[in-house]
């Protein structure tokens, strides 16, 4: 199966509007965490200072990534760039078979993409992975791979308004 700059740009956004969607429950200390809970012990509460401009600042410098399920070795990944979010395409409605009765809003998003590199015997896998760095701490983050050729891997930050 070959992979293409567009089925990946399209499949991240798609992602990272699901992930969007979604409840942070995770994220904002409800529930309980521990391995039976279906939830890590990645502490991710002050995910505000994880913003655009921090990750500008480490362009270049490691990441220490650890399998989220703790079966794994720790690996480490450089980041490469910060890129904006490609824009979404709005919807053809006028296309479908049947047209919806109303129209939706259109979705404010708003994010940046975050690219890694690794030189890596065994490349990782699409998942969820604990990245540790010296400057901005722990934190956890959904990669992809980017291609048969380089290791690379994205990563998507999406906001709704």
């Amino acid at each position: 199966m070959s992979v293409s700059r567009r089925n990946l740009l399209r499949n991240s956004i798609l992602a990272a509007i699901a992930f969007t969607a979604t409840p942070f429950r995770a994220w904002s200390g409800q529930g309980k965490s521990g391995p039976k809970s279906g939830q890590s012990n990645i502490n991710n509460a002050g995910w505000e200072h994880l913003d655009r401009a921090a990750f500008n600042k480490v362009v270049g410098t490691g990441f220490k990534v650890t399998p989220i399920s703790g079966s794994g070795n720790s690996v480490w990944l450089r980041l490469l760039s910060v890129q904006d979010l490609p824009a979404l395409v709005p919807v053809d409605t006028a296309s479908m078979a049947v047209s919806p009765k109303q129209k939706s809003p259109d979705i404010l998003l708003s994010g940046f993409m975050l690219i890694f590199l690794g030189a890596l015997a065994k490349p990782l896998l699409q998942g969820t992975y604990e990245f540790e760095h010296p400057g901005l701490g722990k934190f956890s983050l959904l990669i992809v791979p980017g291609g048969q050729g380089a290791q690379t891997y994205t990563a998507v930050i999406a906001k709704l308004p």
